[in-house]
């Protein structure tokens, strides 16, 4: 079993509930405070959670339940939408925000993914289109700056149960970026019959309002740690307030699920950001947590208008990189 995420293997191994399958059976009510319903609701939720019974799997889904309420509380969401802490708060059913999502959500490719983390492998991947970042050196630009094929989420979830079949430990809500496509998750989810651990992998950047909804479903939050600080994420992702806001969401993911954290070091930001960041971490997360240090950095995209970061990364960087992880945290891939 993997430090960290014991519960992911618990899932796997039959032995506990997936989040989002005890969500599917919880009853709620149907009514016009849906926010209310929805903080009593979860209340329930978080106490069959810590009872880890898999039991609760033999029980028949209620007409109307905790998953619908969240899903109802979602589409809502989007007449106002604040998914993310750009909080653009456009109506998504008439325009689009920054991300340029309205309502339909689309996705370019889903497949048993052979090259995430080891305890991941084989991860059915689902890569949907958009994110809320616009990184200058997006590696994924195809996928981000177009639509390609509409979500069916019962299709989709179809095909969730077919991967897990054919061996897939997870279902990997990716992109792009899945925080904006929230409510066509849980709707996917909602058509998935295999008790298979949800991993959400993010740019951490979602508001609390989305967390208040989503955390419920989230078995493995794996999350980008990009940079230490918020003048290198503004200069390079067009996003502001970075480090108050991914810091908060990471704390609060820990306590409802378990973390899976990546960081891409990138050329001149070792000290600034690979610091700072696994200072953090193993300050106020734990020396434990299962800690991705990445050096698949290349100047993609835009990244040759930008010198510091036109170039991949050296020797002297990678091993500084690696020193300063080693000192801080001891679950380092």
């Amino acid at each position: 079993m993997v430090l960290g995420l014991e519960r992911y293997g618990l899932i796997n191994q039959g032995i506990v509930p997936a989040k989002f399958q005890i969500v599917k059976r919880l009853e709620a009510e149907r009514g016009d405070s849906l926010i209310d319903i929805h903080s009593n609701c979860k209340e329930e939720f978080l106490e069959m959670w810590r009872e880890m019974d898999i039991s609760i799997l033999k029980e028949k889904t209620p007409k109307y339940s905790f998953l619908d309420l969240k899903i109802d509380l979602l589409k809502e969401m989007l007449k106002e939408c604040v998914f993310c802490e750009r909080r653009c708060r456009v109506n998504r059913y008439e325009r689009t925000g920054f991300c340029k999502c309205g309502v339909k959500s689309h996705y370019s490719s889903e497949f048993l993914h052979f090259g995430e983390e080891p305890e991941l492998v084989p991860s059915h991947t689902i890569f949907f289109n958009r994110c809320t970042f616009g990184c200058v050196f997006c590696q994924n630009y195809d996928i981000v700056y177009h639509d390609d094929r509409k979500v069916n989420p019962k299709e989709l979830g179809m095909i969730v149960d077919i991967r897990r079949r054919q061996g897939s430990r997870n279902v990997n809500f990716v992109g792009g970026n899945p925080d904006q496509h929230a409510h066509t998750v849980l709707e996917i989810l909602k058509h998935v019959e295999s008790n298979i651990p949800v991993v959400w992998n993010s740019n951490m950047y979602h508001s609390t309002e989305l967390a208040e909804v989503i955390e419920d479903v989230v078995d493995v939050w794996l999350g980008d740690f990009k940079y230490g600080n918020n003048r290198c994420a503004e200069k390079y992702s067009k996003v502001r307030n970075y480090f108050d806001v991914v810091s908060r969401n990471f704390l609060r993911a820990n306590e409802h699920g378990e973390l899976l954290i990546r960081h891409l070091v990138m050329p001149e930001h070792v000290e600034c950001c690979t610091g700072r960041i696994v200072r953090w971490v193993s300050e106020r997360l734990s020396r434990d947590v299962r800690f991705n240090l990445m050096f698949q950095y290349w100047p993609a995209f835009k990244a040759g208008e930008y010198p510091e970061i036109s170039r991949r990364l050296n020797g002297r960087e990678m091993k500084r990189a690696m020193e300063l992880a080693s000192l801080y945290l001891d679950n380092v891939i």
